[in-house]
This record gives C-alpha cells, sequence and structure tokens, in this order.
C-alpha cells in the first residue's frame, strides 16, 4: 500500500526515527479516500498495539473503538477522532479513519501517525509546509517530537563516560591480531569477558566497534556495510535448501562453486530480489532463464524479533588505528547510540531495498555447504530509517 505515496516513504522513516519516535504510515487510495475507508495493515496493526493505542486481535467484528487524534498542522493541531473497527462484512479485516480527513490530505498522500498521551497525532508528509516545520522550533510538528523524545538511560549514560576515559588514555595497545582486535579490546577495556553469548555485552547494550576510515568525523562513514543480524531461512517452507540455492544460483570461481551476493529490492545478476509485499513473509523470489519463482522465505515476525533483541539499544564506536613497531593501537573516538530499532516497518525497509540479504556461501570438498550466515544488512548511510538515532558523541568532549 506505500508504494502508492506520493512522497518518500524512506524520508518519513528517517525524520520521525532521528527524533526517536515509533511512526505508523497510512496510505488513502482513491477508493478508500471516497469511501471513508483505510485499510489497517499489518504494520499499522503492530503500531497501533505496541504503542499500547489498539488491539484489533480482540475486537469483535461490528464494534468500533473511537480514539482521540489529532491533524498536526505547522501552527496548530485540529482535534479529531479516529475509528478503529472490524467490519460485520467479509473476514472482518481491521480499518481505520479520520474524522474530515478530506480536509487536510488528498489520495496517495502519505500519512504518519504517533502516539502521545493516549492520542493519536497525524502528519500529512506529503505536505511541504508540515514537513518544513519539523526543522523550526516553536511550530507545532517540532515541539510535540520534542515532548515524545526519550532521556537517556542510567546503562547508556554509565557506559558514555567509561567510553570518554577510554578515550582519554589516548591509544591503546590491541590485546590479539585481525579484524576483530578492535571490538575485543574495548570489551576487555570495559571488563566484558569474551563469550559466544548472543546476548547484548554491556548491561543490555549491543557495543559494535569498527575501525574509522578516512579522516576522523562524527558519524560511521557514509555507505560502510553493516551487518545487522543473521537468520537462517524457514527451509520448511521454503522451495530451495541451501545445496539447492547454491547449484541454481552459484558460480564456479578458483574451481569452487559459491555465491557471495547481495539480494535486494531489485534482481541482481543472478536474478534474485526480495519481496516483503504481503507484510507476513520476506520472500526471496528469482527470475532466470533456469529458475522463475520463490526459493526461499522468512517469517516477518521472526526477523522483527531478532532486529529488536540484537539491536535493542547499540552503541556503534569507531577507533582510529595505528601501527607502531608491527603492533596495532586503538584510540576510541566516537560513539553513534541507536535504540529500539524500527521493527513495525520492517516490509517497507526491504521493499525500498534498506536492508537487503547477503549469501554467502561454498561447496565444501564433502559436497555440503558452507555458509558464513544469511547476513542482513543495510549501509551506515541508512541508519535513520532503521534506527530512532539518540545521538552522536565526540568522546574527547
Amino acid at each position: 500500500m506505500l508504494k502508492v505515496a506520493n512522497t518518500s516513504v524512506d524520508d518519513a522513516l528517517k525524520l520521525f526515527n532521528g527524533a526517536g519516535v515509533a511512526t505508523g504510515l497510512l496510505v488513502p487510495t482513491a477508493t478508500g479516500y471516497k469511501k471513508s475507508i483505510m485499510d489497517a495493515t499489518l504494520s499499522v496493526r503492530d503500531f497501533l498495539r505496541e504503542t499500547g493505542m489498539h488491539e484489533y486481535s480482540t475486537q469483535k467484528q461490528g464494534l468500533k473503538r473511537y480514539v482521540p487524534a489529532n491533524f498536526v498542522l505547522p501552527d496548530n493541531c485540529v482535534k479529531t477522532t479516529a475509528s478503529l473497527y472490524r467490519p460485520v462484512t467479509k473476514k472482518g479485516d481491521p480499518r481505520i479513519w479520520f474524522s474530515k480527513l478530506t480536509k487536510y490530505c488528498k489520495p496517495t498522500d502519505l500519512l504518519a501517525m504517533i502516539a502521545h498521551g493516549g492520542e493519536l497525532y497525524v502528519f500529512n508528509m506529503s505536505n511541504q509546509d508540515v514537513v518544513q516545520s519539523f526543522g523550526v522550533p516553536g511550530s507545532c510538528p517540532h515541539e510535540i517530537l520534542a515532548e515524545c523524545a526519550e532521556v537517556m538511560s542510567p546503562e547508556a549514560s554509565e557506559l558514555l563516560s567509561k567510553l570518554k576515559k577510554i578515550h582519554a588514555q589516548g591509544y591503546v595497545p590491541g590485546i590479539k591480531h585481525g579484524d576483530t582486535d578492535v571490538g575485543m579490546t574495548l570489551e576487555n577495556l570495559l571488563g566484558i569477558k569474551p563469550n559466544a553469548d548472543k546476548a547484548p555485552d554491556y548491561k543490555g547494550i549491543e557495543l559494535k566497534t569498527s575501525r574509522k576510515l578516512g579522516k576522523a568525523v562524527a558519524s560511521i562513514p557514509k555507505n560502510k556495510k553493516v551487518t545487522l543480524f543473521t537468520n537462517t531461512p524457514d527451509w520448511k517452507r521454503s522451495k530451495f535448501d541451501a545445496l539447492g540455492i547454491l547449484k541454481t544460483f552459484g558460480y564456479v570461481e578458483n574451481g569452487r562453486l559459491q555465491l557471495y551476493c547481495t539480494v535486494s529490492n531489485i534482481a541482481n545478476p543472478q536474478g534474485l530480489y526480495l519481496d516483503a509485499h504481503n507484510e507476513i513473509d520476506l520472500i526471496n523470489k528469482a527470475k532466470t532463464d533456469k529458475y522463475t519463482g520463490d526459493v526461499a522465505v522468512w517469517a516477518l515476525d521472526v526477523l522483527k524479533t531478532r532486529l529488536a533483541e540484537k539491536h535493542h539499544e547499540t552503541f556503534w564506536i569507531q577507533a582510529s588505528s595505528r601501527v607502531i613497531d608491527g603492533k596495532e593501537y586503538f584510540q576510541y573516538d566516537f560513539v553513534r547510540h541507536t535504540r529500539k530499532p524500527n521493527t513495525v516497518n520492517l516490509a517497507s525497509l526491504f521493499d525500498a531495498g534498506i536492508i537487503t540479504l547477503d549469501y554467502a556461501m561454498h561447496i565444501k570438498p564433502s559436497g555440503g555447504v558452507r555458509d558464513h550466515g544469511y547476513l542482513f544488512r543495510t549501509t551506515s548511510d541508512k541508519f535513520p530509517h532503521i534506527f530512532p538515532l539518540e545521538r552522536v558523541y565526540d568522546l574527547s568532549k
């Protein structure tokens, strides 16, 4: 449904995530606009449930619930009412509508909802006056987002303080060698014991540490690929197993059959692409001379859980690196603090190519498959689309 929006869904997600505020997105179709009906899509239902505003699954058909709501304009909010219901007809597919909505939008406009104080606030993201007012202190959109912003947790504040002290030590010697040294050295300085547990590293906070590329900047390097999490397909519902994927779509390099590629919303050279249109499953599809159809399936609810668990709160830490007498030294310079990833709109993130899948597999001499995980990745410049960004911190200050 969001694909028919007449403005950028990506920009809307980036704006609200940048403010640390969860949002639900709606687009009235021409038919729905005329009949005063909008489908409460799965992402909208998730948003209303997770914000405590409404639970459609327990609502009886034919009954309506009315929730106080507001149309947010640049200089004021207009009171309205949201109707949340399941009609008696058909299967009782969830519906939503706002009283007098047609005065404040037109068909295919992108509407963003946030929940605050037991009320819904509706922003027309296709209205440039509304969008531009977000950056104007004192405007209605600016003040509402400021009220909704959360404060830093005590655990995050404690960790930030420790990282500033570690930065003040200057360059410290790495404790090992190789790519993981920058992270393991920091964990050692924080007193974190090495373990293979998937749980967050520091009092519920995930630590992701990397070497800084190029000149020091208070952000993660633009377009740097980042692995968010790994997750195996639901093989029982997939058309292929791992070996079948490799044999059908792999290629031979240096005498070895392998498949190392990124799969996104647009078909790659292997003919593979992702489809999350039904908002229930992420489906890796293919269109090639050899095969056209579904390849592998992941339940979106499972992927939402993995993303939420892995990055409930994360410190993305940059370190400067220098080599002295053959040994690597690190100074930890910047932190990018993210919280509560945008799981409600995960399907849209796949459909927009913001989150992608990497296959990393090859055939073993035994004939079996060696894979390095099914990697769900993004690029660092797309963080604001996925994570409510708390702040970027310069550890020298």
